[in-house]
């Protein structure tokens, strides 16, 4: 039984699996936090899973990394720690500094703060001479018009170090760059209240359906799991409401794809550690859109599982104890995985959520989850935080999954206060 450090962790997704996949495989944890109080669901008495599943919950300032190093030092020489890992990527090169300091290992490569860098990235893709589209990189407004004007509108505006497409926009004018400008100066930290780089990525617009390429780097030596697709719910934001394993995608066009990716990931320099590398399928061919250091969010961990028998929650937990992962395929009797997310159409106050009943009759359902919304009020869906629980489903025989999912989670009904029903998006 090995005994890992978890610094932070997403709230939802892979943040509710990760923690019982420790102790299944018959490992423990000590979770340190700066915020207990943010793994509480208001709306619910729930304990979350990463403080259930916990040796030990240790209160910390996690974003002050000098003094978290020294505390963590000591608990080190009581506790041992075999390992270091986080689930959440805004302490991903928090982790990487800590691994360093106590010489533990952990499931990044050394450069990872680069490659969450979404700037960087572009240029070194750039570098490598691998398709782009073009971009520019800068924090002052007339810059930023300059800029806007060479590449030409509509075209899309991004944090460079935010993640869950949060500020990520399209923008067709010089009044809705100004804004998106705006909005993000008045965001000096992120979400979990870290000092944000104040830079601005602005990239041509790609055209196409966006799939992501999963795969696992151990030793300099990548294998690719897979293809993901991905649906979402329309500009001017990029909230991702489903996604499927694997895509449904021509042989030729799956190879242009996968070797991109690969160029991309040596061009940044990725030499352990799972990846996630989001891909659009442009008219002019495949275009890297980011990388993610990490395995997927949004589940998808979960449909590679059920579809492959490789578990990449595992496999992120041997690789964080320095172990090479299982990467071998299983038969599971499952062709394709899917889930479809319930977002809310409209901010405002719900009375109730219909048709749940419904979910446990259907055969292709394999599981759900839906919040406690009942009158309560939701946000405007402006990116990923927006969730109001998924759907999971599978097909043992196709590429429906999708379809069965999206039926689903249509079969879902918000009842407004203001409205008698309004269908979720």
């Amino acid at each position: 039984m090995a005994h890992l450090l978890m610094i932070e962790s997403w709230v939802g997704g892979t943040g509710r699996i990760f923690p019982p996949a420790i102790a299944r495989l018959g490992h423990r944890y000590t979770f340190v936090t700066r915020n207990r109080g943010h793994y509480q669901d208001p709306r619910s008495r729930e304990i979350h899973p990463v403080i259930e599943h916990a040796d030990n919950v240790l209160s910390f300032d996690t974003n002050d990394v000098p003094a978290l190093v020294e505390f963590l030092r000591a608990q080190h020489e009581v506790l041992e720690f075999d390992g270091v890992v986080t689930i959440c990527d805004y302490y991903i090169g928090t982790v990487a500094e800590v691994a360093q300091a106590l010489n533990l290992p952990q499931a990044f490569s050394d450069n990872v703060v680069m490659e969450r860098r979404k700037d960087l990235v572009r240029e070194a893709i750039e570098r490598a001479f691998l398709p782009n589209p073009k971009f520019a990189v800068t924090g002052e407004w007339e810059q930023v018009r300059r800029e806007a004007e060479r590449i030409g509108y509509p075209l899309v505006v991004k944090p460079t170090d935010l993640a869950s497409s949060a500020f990520v926009k399209l923008v067709r004018d010089e009044d809705q760059l100004r804004e998106s400008f705006d909005a993000l100066a008045a965001f000096p930290r992120n979400f979990r209240e870290q000092e944000r780089v104040p830079l601005l990525l602005l990239e041509e617009f790609m055209d196409g359906e966006e799939v992501s390429v999963e795969a696992c780097t151990y030793r300099g030596s990548t294998t690719v799991i897979g293809i993901t697709d991905k649906s979402l719910t329309g500009f001017p934001y990029f909230i991702e409401d489903g996604h499927m394993f694997p895509a449904r995608l021509d042989p030729a066009l799956a190879q242009q794809v996968e070797a991109l990716v690969r160029g991309a990931l040596a061009a940044v320099g990725h030499d352990h550690g799972l990846s996630h590398t989001e891909v659009k399928l442009t008219s002019k061919g495949p275009r890297i859109v980011e990388i993610n250091p990490r395995p997927g969010g949004n589940y998808i961990a979960e449909l590679i599982q059920r579809v492959t028998g490789i578990d990449l929650l595992d496999a992120q937990i041997e690789l964080a104890l320095g172990r090479e992962p299982d990467l071998r395929r299983r038969d599971t009797g499952v062709a394709s995985a899917a889930i479809k997310f319930l977002v809310p159409p409209r901010s405002g106050r719900v009375l109730a959520l219909d048709g749940a009943a419904a979910l446990d009759k259907d055969p292709n359902v394999a599981r759900w989850s839906l919040a406690a919304v009942a009158d309560s009020e939701v946000s405007a869906p402006i990116d990923n935080a927006c969730y109001l629980g998924h759907v999971v489903a599978s097909d043992a025989y196709g590429l429906d999954a999708r379809a069965h999912a999206e039926r689903a989670v249509a079969g879902l009904r918000l009842r407004y206060a203001d409205e008698a029903v309004a269908p979720a998006a």
